[in-house]
């Protein structure tokens, strides 16, 4: 059975889940989240967990971008590996993000 979390722990994973997102800043994350109209801490979490904020990577495309050319993103196409195709990120996508820079990237470099 799985056990219920505090006030205190469901905040730091909101917290954790703004860190993360692709929001611009935390109050367009804050707003983004409230539209879902939440009612309890938990609600808050999972409301963070399902909303979705535009992929800077491919700028919204979803597919990959080679370079921008007067602010518009160019490149070959295919498929953006940081959304998956999507142009929006949500938070399974940013963790998945988060855990290859920090755990595999280096090893490219």
């Amino acid at each position: 059975m799985a056990t219920r979390k505090t006030v205190e722990e469901l905040r730091a994973l909101y917290r954790a889940i703004r860190s993360r997102s692709e929001a611009v800043d935390s109050a367009v994350f804050d707003a983004a989240v409230k539209a879902l109209n939440p009612k309890t801490p938990a609600g808050f979490v999972k409301a963070a967990q399902r909303v979705t904020f535009p992929c800077r990577r491919c700028a919204g495309s979803g597919e990959f971008v080679t370079m921008m050319v007067n602010g518009k993103p160019t490149g070959p196409g295919g498929i953006c590996f940081r959304c998956g195709g999507k142009g929006a990120q949500n938070d399974a996508d940013a963790k998945r993000n988060r855990y290859f820079d920090e755990h595999f990237a280096g090893m490219y470099h």
